[in-house]
């Protein structure tokens, strides 16, 4: 099908020539023995030919269908990009021939771009075994799903050499956008490949490779590729949980601080580096202005962002940008600089703020910074932040909350507090100030040490009209059997107030045993409630009758977490009749 045939006369040594017949089949040339003055001379990766037509028109025919047979194989894409170098004397034959292409263009490509037409020809190309398997799952579960992401998860059961060949189609595919694997280390042909395809696609937007067993070396040989490629598209790089280090991201770094287009999404959360090699990547990401105007995701959790010589990382926050998402979890970083550095970039479009087990410097005598309050004044788009793991001071729990309520441009914000040692102190501070703290929806408060405090927190709690969801588990270790009846009568005054805005709680973990069973009799007669989380409280059989008791009467909740209850078949059972009534 769709095949031509030519005579020619085959260059062998010197200016020897031989009698053949060329023969263009539907993704291959093949040269036959002929009985049988224009030359062709076609170069491919492993040589070349150099052939001899008898006449112009032939040579102009049979680049005519080796251009139409790759139009075929690779919708979308010029002919003559395929080729890499296509040159003819006069140059206005080449004009013709491309008009003729132009107008020959396949009406529809097959499905995701014609990807199993290319991966047969990539196969065939790379001397690889096609399997029917690939074509199936692009052709029926890729197609239905609609999705722009080849997902190498996908494919891990088959050889590294299959993998190959999947990947090398992306280098014509213009279907995919993005390519992706997570958790499943790539062998060295396959990470070559993947790099061959980031030099040459100008179609491949977004590269996640987390947790691939890379290093250094991958890092330094992805900026080259990157170099080579003047028209790449790629703008997510997603690098996490591979051992880069400082080298390999400062290789990287070189390549952002050149690329016209920018980066919008940028993960290298794990990836061993120390406060030089961050230095050294936010000074690249400063040098490019375009970074400033697109990069709206940075990820640079799990790496070790203490000290104070970090003032490129500083600088690059303290510039203008449009950062929507900012994680610098788990990195140590002084979270009073942070917040510092971003008032100075006005971080107006920052949504996410992830600086949980961040540090706070505790200076005696010295005041918080007025900029810590400030920032949270003034952030208007701020939608979550999570400051978890932070040892904070009262008084800088006082800013930050005093800073929430005087900002009029926020609505509906989550502000996880957990695990923040602020014992008395800080629920003092949250007593102050709650109540009138219009724009929280979401307060996760738990492992703070409150223990007999939250009596009078939650009082003061229930008056807040934004909190939709609240979390308190962990915060019953040290209390005294006494003093926990009026903690949680408290906490039931909250459950049952008819006007309440709470729709979700959590009293996760905290080991409530019997004691519990004082919450779950108001479930009864609650009327907000939907979601409660009452997992890791050793509640047993009992807890689990009272439960079933309340569930008889309560038609608001529709979910309930209870694991880690002790609870037995007998329990579940319990349970189960009731929801059945």
């Amino acid at each position: 099908e769709d095949e031509s045939m030519n005579e020619l006369k085959l260059e062998i040594k010197g200016d020897k020539t031989e009698n053949r017949v060329l023969a263009l089949a539907s993704h291959r040339a093949y040269l036959l023995t002929a009985r049988i003055p224009t030359k062709l001379l076609v170069e491919y990766e492993r040589g070349s030919f150099s052939l001899k037509l008898l006449s112009t028109e032939e040579v102009n025919d049979v680049v005519t269908q080796i251009g139409t047979c790759l139009q075929r194989i690779c919708p979308g894409v010029p002919p003559s990009k395929v080729m890499k170098k296509l040159s003819m004397e006069p140059p206005e034959r080449l004009l013709v021939l491309q008009t003729l292409w132009e107008n020959n263009k396949p009406t529809e490509p097959g499905p995701c771009g014609g990807f199993s037409q290319m991966y047969r020809c990539v196969c065939d190309w790379l001397g690889l075994p096609y399997r029917e398997e690939v074509q199936w799952d692009v052709d029926t579960i890729y197609l239905t799903q609609d999705t722009r992401e080849l997902n190498l998860q996908d494919f891990s059961h088959l050889e590294n050499r299959d993998m190959v060949a999947i990947i090398a189609v992306l280098e014509f595919n213009q279907w995919f956008t993005k390519l992706s694997n997570k958790d499943y280390k790539l062998s060295a042909d396959v990470c070559e490949q993947i790099l061959r395809v980031v030099s040459r696609s100008s179609h491949l937007e977004e590269l996640v490779l987390d947790n691939a067993g890379l290093k250094t070396d991958f890092a330094q040989k992805l900026a080259a590729a990157l170099a080579h490629n003047p028209n790449s598209g790629l703008t997510t790089i997603n690098l996490a949980n591979n051992p880069l280090e400082d080298r390999g991201v400062s290789s990287l770094g070189g390549q952002f601080a050149k690329l016209h287009i920018g980066l919008k999404h940028l993960n290298f959360s794990k990836t061993s580096l120390s406060t030089k090699g961050v230095n050294s990547l936010c000074q690249s990401l400063s040098a490019n202005s375009s970074i400033a105007s697109s990069l709206v995701h940075l990820d640079l959790s799990g790496n070790m962002l203490r000290g104070d010589d970090m003032q490129h990382f500083y600088h690059f926050l303290g510039q203008p940008n449009c950062l929507v998402t900012l994680d610098l979890s788990n990195t140590d970083c002084s979270l009073d600089q942070v917040c510092s550095a971003l008032l100075r970039g006005s971080a107006q479009h920052l949504s996410v703020l992830n600086v949980s087990k961040s540090v706070f410097p505790h200076r005696k005598g010295k005041e918080v910074p007025p900029s810590f309050k400030h920032f949270f004044s003034s952030a208007t788009s701020l939608s979550s932040i999570n400051v978890s793991g932070t040892k904070l001071p009262p008084e800088a729990l006082k800013a930050l909350l005093l800073g929430l309520a005087s900002n009029p441009g926020l609505r509906d914000v989550s502000l996880d507090l957990s695990c923040c040692e602020l014992r008395s102190g800080g629920s003092q501070i949250l007593e102050g100030c709650i109540a009138e703290i219009p724009n929280i929806c979401s307060l996760d408060i738990s492992d703070n040490g409150l223990d007999s405090d939250l009596s009078t927190l939650l009082v003061w709690l229930a008056k807040n009209r934004s909190i939709r969801h609240l979390s308190l588990g962990k915060n019953f270790n040290n209390i005294k059997s006494k003093n926990l009846a009026p903690v949680l009568d408290s906490l039931v005054h909250m459950i049952q107030e008819e006007e309440s805005p709470l729709t979700s709680l959590s009293l996760a973990d905290s080991r409530l045993k019997s004691d519990l069973t004082i919450v779950l009799n108001a479930l009864g007669s609650n009327s907000s409630l939907t979601r409660l989380d009452i997992s890791g409280n050793a509640m047993g059989d009992m807890g689990a009758k009272m439960l079933a008791k309340a569930l008889q009467i309560n038609s608001k909740l529709k979910a309930i977490i209870w694991d880690k209850n002790n609870t037995s078949p007998q329990g579940l059972q319990d349970v189960a009749a009731a929801l059945e009534k």
